[in-house]
């Protein structure tokens, strides 16, 4: 028993010794009096330790998958940055925001391309010819009054033998009746050959009317686009003029198509838009000078004509709007302008404006 509580104690006492040197090394405090104690928690750091190991490795996997993760989206990030660059390049612009609107503009010119396609197309149908440039020509030619005055009188034509068509009928009818109503004798013939006669009297007025028909359905395509061809031009004078007079609270003028037509936009300064009917009433007065004197300017160039005639039409402007009105008047003055008017202080500004003009008191 003693042999054995000897081993027991020198056990113990390597044991501690042992214990006492692992502490040294992990710098953990020793205590003779608890060996036991110095164990578990020497035991207690390994434990932890192992598992700090086991978190390390596993977080050093974790960090390589990202890293490598990172350098498969840093290419795609190097890809897209040239793709990028490259689209920047070919549109000339400095924003990927700007190129999806030259993006947008591309589509509309393609889209009116293709409608101008149709229309020179449907143009080119309609006059029966090989080419648009052939087509163009031929409406070149054609005089827009003369076109008017003989698309009036075959409306009114038409009309009498629509109205032509719709006795004949009656009396066709009519005889119809009458014939049912006789009998066999010599006065059927005698009918027949008068509901023959009625008959190519009728053929022949179709005929007519359908020519008629057909001259009123080209002179309208000619007007519509004799007046296509022609409104640009005057568009551009009538927002010029709009501009001027407004002293640049509004920039222009454009149309929206709308379900059978279009509608007039004033374009604001600060980029918004307002349709006609939503201008104060002396910006609306100055919007439909704008439109008639670019008319006038539109008719004037092609043909003679009479002077511009206005009668106090500025009501409702200020001094300003009433100074560029008359400066506009004064770059028609080789058309010649006529201005009617009772008060004193236009004449003032007329003369401001206009030195070369020519005031005329009518008592």
């Amino acid at each position: 028993m003693q042999l054995r509580i000897d081993k027991m104690e020198a056990d113990r006492d390597n044991f501690l010794v042992e214990v006492s040197a692992v502490a040294a090394e992990a710098d953990e405090t020793a205590d003779d009096d608890e060996p036991e104690q110095l164990a578990i928690r020497l035991a207690s750091r390994l434990e932890r330790a192992e598992r700090t190991c086991e978190a390390k490795a596993s977080l050093v996997n974790d960090l390589q998958r990202l890293q490598d993760g990172r350098e498969i989206l840093d290419a795609e990030i190097s890809a897209h940055e040239r793709r990028k660059n490259e689209v920047l390049s070919v549109f000339g612009v400095a924003t990927l925001s700007e190129v999806v609107q030259r993006d947008e503009l591309l589509r509309d010119r393609d889209r009116l391309r293709t409608t101008v396609a149709e229309l020179e197309e449907q143009v080119s149908s309609e006059l029966a010819v090989e080419g648009f440039e052939q087509a163009r020509s031929i409406l070149d030619a054609v005089d827009l009054d003369s076109l008017a005055i003989e698309k009036a009188e075959a409306e009114q034509r038409l009309h009498a033998s629509d109205e032509a068509i719709q006795h004949q009928l009656i009396r066709q009818t009519r005889a119809t009746d009458k014939l049912d109503a006789i009998g066999g004798d010599s006065a059927v013939a005698r009918m027949d050959a008068e509901r023959r006669t009625v008959l190519l009297e009728i053929e022949e007025k179709a005929v007519r009317y359908i020519e008629l028909k057909l001259g009123i359905m080209s002179a309208g395509n000619a007007l519509r686009l004799y007046r296509e061809r022609h409104r640009s031009g005057m568009m551009e004078r009538a927002s010029d003029a709009f501009a001027l007079m407004t002293r640049g609270q509004y920039s222009g003028l454009t149309t929206q198509p709308v379900k059978g037509g279009e509608v007039l936009i004033a374009l604001q300064r600060d980029g918004q838009s307002k349709v006609a009917d939503a201008l104060s009433k002396g910006a609306r007065f100055q919007l439909y000078l704008a439109l008639r004197l670019a008319g006038y300017y539109e008719f004037a160039q092609f043909r003679p004509s009479v002077p511009f005639i206005a009668d106090d039409i500025m009501e409702t402007f200020d001094h300003v709007r009433s100074e560029e009105v008359f400066r506009l008047f004064g770059e028609m003055a080789s058309a010649g302008v006529i201005y009617l008017t009772h008060h004193q202080h236009l004449c003032e500004i007329a003369k401001a404006v206009v030195p070369s003009v020519a005031i005329h008191e009518l008592r």
